[in-house]
């Protein structure tokens, strides 16, 4: 009981700052872009921290139930999840714009984020618990990529080595 709670907490403190993402972006190449030079307008801050708050507080649920082997709530949300991307939320302009703004490697960590909230789906769809355990824990990872690649001003404990 304990241990999921801190599981719960740690995706949730994880994934909740993603929503600050957009505030402090750099590229994987930090010799082109310096994290506390790149601005981004609100509009696009609003649409992705959105996406980040939404997926905070999925993710916090998903583990959830996943940890209570409820399949029908767990497919749900990881659909939502895997549903839950700017590119859904923006109209064609504003997407975009947002893709043009958006470091190329900030935008692959979303991509890769995605792709595996998807198979998570499919492993749920098969009650394949374990196998959607593991995609749970990459996209978690995925989050701590980000944030230590493109938060370090606003994480700066983050640090990955």
């Amino acid at each position: 009981m304990i241990l999921r709670k801190i599981i719960i907490i740690l995706a949730i403190v994880l994934l909740f700052s993603l929503s600050v993402t957009a505030q402090s972006n750099q590229t994987l190449d930090s010799t082109r872009i310096n994290p506390d030079q790149l601005q981004l307008p609100e509009d696009v801050k609003k649409v992705l921290q959105d996406e980040m708050v939404t997926i905070t507080r999925l993710m916090g649920d998903l583990l959830e139930f996943m940890m209570q082997g409820d399949v029908i709530h767990s497919v749900h949300i990881a659909i939502e999840i895997r549903d839950t991307n700017f590119r859904h939320k923006a109209d064609s302009k504003e997407f975009k714009k947002i893709m043009k703004l958006l470091p190329k490697g900030y935008v692959e960590l979303n991509r890769k984020f995605h792709s595996a909230a998807n198979e998570l789906v499919k492993a749920l769809d098969k009650k394949d618990f374990k196998t959607a355990t593991s995609f749970y824990s990459e996209m978690t990872q995925g989050c701590f990529n980000c944030h230590s690649t493109y938060a370090k001003t606003r994480f700066p404990d983050l640090v990955s080595e």
